[in-house]
């Protein structure tokens, strides 16, 4: 009874930050390392990224930076879909990608620490770590595409 209790203040926690972070303009937000293993479990799958490398992305695209991680590896997108990076398949245009907003990242990379980026793929979201933080609360697109 005390983890379904803890499971649905979990989920009512998550569904409140993501309003907040979708009213704010702003899609993301960073939670210390504990703040995001207890809300949203365990990694399952995790690729690196070289710091510099996600900067030169990063500089590529205006608004929104998106991800896609699997066992095989990764895929970024920039606005509207351009591919930026991938060391995965080919994307289709259906396929799912975490989005969040370029500036909710650069914050991420500015206030962590460390040459290498982590993204990390848990039980039913996608997040990115730098240092003592990891950001999470990205819009699946599709369908939340700008």
């Amino acid at each position: 009874m005390n983890k379904i209790l803890r499971n649905i203040f979990g989920l009512v926690l998550i569904s409140f930050l993501f309003v907040g972070s979708v009213v704010g303009q702003e899609i993301g937000k960073i939670f210390t390392n504990e703040e995001a293993d207890n809300l949203f479990g365990e990694v399952l799958i995790e690729k690196e990224i070289d710091l510099t490398e996600l900067n030169n992305l990063l500089n590529n695209t205006n608004n929104v930076i998106m991800f896609k991680l699997d066992a095989e590896g990764f895929t970024v997108l920039g606005d509207d879909r351009k591919l930026l990076l991938s060391t995965a398949n080919y994307v289709e245009k259906n396929e799912i990608f975490h989005m969040f907003s370029k500036s909710k990242v650069q914050e991420l990379v500015k206030n962590g620490t460390g040459k290498l980026i982590k993204l990390q793929k848990r039980n039913e979201v996608f997040t990115i770590n730098s240092g003592n933080f990891t950001l999470e609360l990205s819009l699946p697109c599709p369908p939340g595409c700008h």
